[in-house]
């Protein structure tokens, strides 16, 4: 029987972005889910998102990154949390249910099933497949560096993947190391694929749900994989109309928008770009922080603030 996969990861508490993929989904007559991790962070609704994963009857299911920054804070003191830094893991975590951060926290690293005869592979980072090819082929910072203000759709992003890992003969050799199957990760923002011509070898790569940045402004992509009886393995790309501008008037009448403003308002550029932006104010931040002689880390508040002031400037 052919087994049919919806793939979505990085959903960053955009409950809407959320909904809106899983309906898409079931409207082409899927119910089994992979979902490769970070449901927190960035976006205000985090026990709506885990109160909706938890209603997925198949799904397979695992932790990314940003669960630790919420973990690191069980049992700490609250009343030292005045830095600028991490306003928004501080909000994240006085306000998601105690139920659905153990629930997060109780979810596995990787993941690894048999369909058809094929093994899929679950992790949400592609190091632990390809070491950093990725990241160095087309990780969010450098795709917003190459393309800067260009009109992106999604065949020239998957055209300009393709090129990129066919012409690197160490990413090719890394292929060759891989057993056959499928694998499936996340982490980068990047909606991207690659099928092995000579190998029954996949690599997916569903982009972010809630927080793509892969330049392809004003959708939400997931991905769909297709297993046949005889073990042959297929994926399409989907991106899902979203309103950006919509979504960001919503989080700016949430609390978090109030007590993790700074946060907000760079990912509101990020949200209305779909670009990294994030990574590249933490870099001024650390150096506008050595400039003024600031060596507390994590950032003091008024250094936060300020160095977002002269950044926004920019």
């Amino acid at each position: 029987m052919t087994e049919k996969f919806a793939i979505i990861s990085d959903i960053h508490g955009n409950y809407a972005a959320l909904v809106e993929v899983l309906e898409d989904a079931k409207s082409r007559g899927i119910d089994q889910f992979i979902i490769a991790g970070d449901y927190c962070l960035s976006g205000a609704w985090p026990n709506d998102c885990v109160r909706a994963m938890k209603e997925i009857q198949k799904k397979w299911i695992i932790r990314g990154n940003e669960e630790i920054y919420l973990e690191n804070l069980i049992g700490k003191d609250q009343s030292t949390w005045t830095d600028g830094q991490m306003q928004i893991s501080y909000w994240n975590f006085r306000n998601i249910e105690k139920e659905n951060l153990d629930y997060l926290l109780a979810l596995p690293h990787t993941v690894e099933f048999e369909r058809n005869g094929v093994k899929v592979h679950v992790e949400h980072s592609s190091k632990a497949f390809l070491g950093e090819y990725e990241f160095v082929h087309f990780s969010s910072m450098v795709l917003a560096k190459k393309y800067e203000n260009a009109e992106v759709t999604a065949e020239i992003l998957r055209d300009d993947v393709r090129k990129d890992l066919e012409g690197d003969l160490g990413f090719q050799k890394k292929i060759e190391e891989l057993e056959e199957g499928v694998y499936i990760f996340g982490h980068s923002h990047v909606q991207w694929s690659y099928k092995d011509s000579n190998k029954n070898i996949l690599l997916s790569n569903p982009g972010s749900c809630g927080l793509p940045l892969d330049a392809i402004k004003n959708s939400v992509p997931y991905s769909i994989l297709t297993i046949t009886e005889n073990g042959d393995t297929s994926l399409e790309e989907i991106r899902v109309l979203f309103s950006m501008a919509d979504y960001i008037e919503k989080l700016k009448k949430t609390t978090q928008y109030v007590e993790a403003n700074v946060w907000s308002k760079v990912i509101f550029k990020e949200l209305l770009s779909a670009r990294e932006h994030m990574m590249f104010f933490l870099q001024f931040v650390e150096d506008y922080a050595q400039k003024i002689g600031d060596e507390r880390r994590p950032y003091a508040l008024e250094t936060w603030e300020k160095a977002y002031e002269e950044w926004s400037k920019s």
